[in-house]
């Protein structure tokens, strides 16, 4: 059974009316919110940031309800279903029943290749849909990704390799001579030595893990997809990678250095796969074994609206304190405060940049006004502004959301007149309508310039 949702349908919801899978569905959900809880859920960041869920991902509401007569058991038969900034896959069993839940993106495929492309500097194969063969669902956004790291780490750096220990009787002094085994096998033969040495090899637990990596996505559907991946597999079983199986500790176990740092993200990714086969493998799994793994598209949208900024405005330092670092909110080092994305110019913040992936379009007068910001997150940027500003300089706060505004909603602070808070937004869900006539590189590049101008105003420097 698969449940088919799409990310941040926290309004409108999507709605399911089969009495026979609905009730199994609610019952995932709820398991799933369980798990969330008790830290059993993979999540997953390109950008290295730290995932700490506060709130569900996935909930519902009751629509309608009836009674079996037989058994006297009330059964959901109609519910509406709600997804938050995540997507990603959970996989579990209801009285022996395999349930599915799919979250995909919002954004059509050439709109989320894009982005992730921006981002991360991670180009994922063109043409390649979220659509694509459901039974190769549950694991089709690790797959890109998986692929999409290891090329990005294979370019960066050379194929990992380490210093091995070995012991060995040998025909020419190596390294350090094993006393007590030279005695042991060589009393009476003088021409070997049994020698302690280190030898450089490429079978390593890295190389090992793609070896078998590969194999897993290639044994579930995804061999098209990796075409370009068989002239690594077979260049690394040429330099003696062997194909055997590694477990998660080894993976876990793994050290990382300059030489190899850009293959943590594929180790990680790795690890999820594996865990998966580990699933899909056990004939003797119970209804408690679940699987799972999501990843933030509001993280996604922070990382993009990031290099946009940086890229057409070198002239300013734009960096996210998730990098650096924050400020404490109290003297004793407590409650660190970390605004998105922070601008500076000559050594002054004189702007902080909440990227909203919500649908926010106006400041509004009250928080309830549809696509008006929040109360809260109204309330937070007034204290970064307090925090990074000061009251004598001008300080502006600014809510970006993908979607349509008319214009820039812009409000002065009641007790401070250098201080500003607003939404000015970046229109990439315009691209989402008619894709395949709408999308285009030009026309997206466009529409970042159009957004820089508006920032460069407000920022009151000259536009591109």
């Amino acid at each position: 059974m698969l449940l088919e949702l799409k990310d941040s349908q926290y309004i409108d919801g999507i709605p399911k009316e089969d009495w026979r899978k609905t009730s199994l569905y609610c019952q995932a959900v709820d398991k799933l919110s369980k798990e969330i809880k008790e830290k059993k859920v993979e999540f997953f960041s390109l950008g290295g940031k730290k995932q700490e869920l506060e709130d569900v991902l996935i909930w519902y509401t009751i629509e309608s309800t009836q009674k079996k007569s037989k058994t006297s058991i009330i059964i959901i038969d109609k519910a509406q279903f709600y997804t938050s900034h995540y997507i990603g896959f959970y996989a579990t069993k209801i009285d022996d029943e395999e349930i599915n839940i799919v979250v995909k993106p919002r954004f059509g495929d050439k709109i989320f290749n894009y982005l992730v492309s921006y981002a991360y500097g991670i180009y994922l194969p063109k043409g390649f849909s979220s659509s694509s063969d459901s039974k190769a669902d549950s694991l089709w956004l690790i797959a890109l990704m998986w692929k999409a790291t290891l090329q990005k780490a294979m370019t960066k750096s050379q194929i990992p390799k380490e210093y091995q220990k070995f012991q060995k009787n040998l025909s020419t002094y190596r390294g350090q001579l094993n006393i007590s085994q030279h005695i042991k096998h060589n009393l009476f033969d003088k021409s070997k030595f049994y020698c302690n040495y280190r030898k450089l090899t490429m079978d390593t637990t890295i190389n090992q893990t793609i070896r078998q990596t590969y194999k897993i996505l290639k044994k579930r559907g995804y061999g098209n997809l990796l075409n370009d991946i068989v002239e690594y597999d077979t260049m690394l079983q040429s330099f003696g990678v062997q194909a055997k199986e590694v477990n998660l500790k080894s993976i876990a176990n793994i050290r990382y250095s300059k030489l190899n740092i850009y293959y943590k993200k594929v180790m990680e990714l790795s690890s999820l796969i594996l865990k998966s086969e580990s699933k899909s493998s056990d004939k003797t799994s119970t209804n408690s074994d679940s699987f799972s793994y999501f990843f933030d598209i509001a993280e996604l949208w922070e990382n993009y609206l990031l290099k946009v900024l940086q890229k057409h405005l070198p002239n300013f330092n734009i960096y996210s304190p998730n990098e650096r670092g924050g400020i404490s909110l109290f003297d004793d080092g407590c409650r660190e405060i970390r605004p998105d994305i922070i601008i500076e110019k000559n050594g002054k913040v004189i702007a902080i940049l909440d990227a909203k992936y919500k649908w926010y379009s106006k400041i509004g007068k009250y928080a309830n006004e549809a696509n008006a910001v929040s109360r809260d997150d109204l309330y937070q940027m007034s204290t970064y502004l307090y925090h990074y500003g000061k009251d004598s300089e001008k300080i502006i706060g600014l809510f970006i959301s993908p979607i349509e505004q008319k214009g820039i909603d812009l409000k002065i602070l009641k007790n401070n007149e250098n201080h500003k808070i607003g939404v000015l937004n970046l229109d990439i869900i315009q691209f989402d309508k008619d894709e395949d006539d709408n999308f285009s590189l030009e026309s997206i590049n466009q529409e970042e310039k159009n957004f820089i101008n508006k920032i460069k105003k407000e920022l009151q420097y000259d536009p591109i």
